[in-house]
């Protein structure tokens, strides 16, 4: 596990507060999937590619990126028959920006749109808030082929008009 996250009181990573520079660098999904992989240990770009199943200059080029952005650090390196390897780790998982605020779907690039009400104490928003991060970790993590698709997630306290009625 990344040594250098801060962590809230919850046990929950803090989100890293993000540029607007550093928020374009994070509208991909292989760039996500390769800020979980180096997380969880430093890797050389090869390593990563191997194993998100990607050419290795293909993910060079996106974790070049990434640390000239300042998302990943470089821990170390190693000289391995005349190649230098170098060992990056990503700083975060989870991002914070001032400036992003959801994406806007067209109609017809709608697949699902899921809205409920539910009713939680604060611990229970706690519970509800980590096991929709772990969900949501879980599927940025995997090897996956196909279509990027985009989710967006809000929770928000509604204010009703109606009184709480208690038994």
């Amino acid at each position: 596990m990344n040594e250098n996250k801060e962590y809230q009181a919850s046990g929950q990573p803090r989100p890293l507060k993000v540029s607007p520079e550093q928020e374009k660098l994070l509208e991909s999904a292989l760039r996500i999937k390769i800020m979980h992989l180096l997380a969880a240990e430093p890797l050389t770009s090869k390593q990563v590619a191997q194993k998100l199943e990607k050419t290795p200059g293909n993910v060079h080029y996106h974790i070049s990126r990434l640390f000239e952005g300042g998302l990943l650090e470089l821990v170390r390196t190693e000289a391995a028959g005349g190649i230098v390897q170098k060992f990056y780790r990503s700083k975060a998982t989870w991002f914070r920006s001032e400036n992003f605020s959801g994406f806007q779907f067209r109609a017809e690039d709608q697949v699902d749109h899921f809205t409920t009400r539910l009713t939680l104490s604060p611990e229970e928003l706690e519970s509800f808030r980590r096991e929709m991060m772990d969900f949501i970790s879980s599927w940025e993590s995997k090897v996956t082929l196909g279509t990027e698709y985009g989710v967006d997630v809000v929770i928000g306290y509604l204010r009703t008009s109606e009184p709480e009625v208690t038994p």
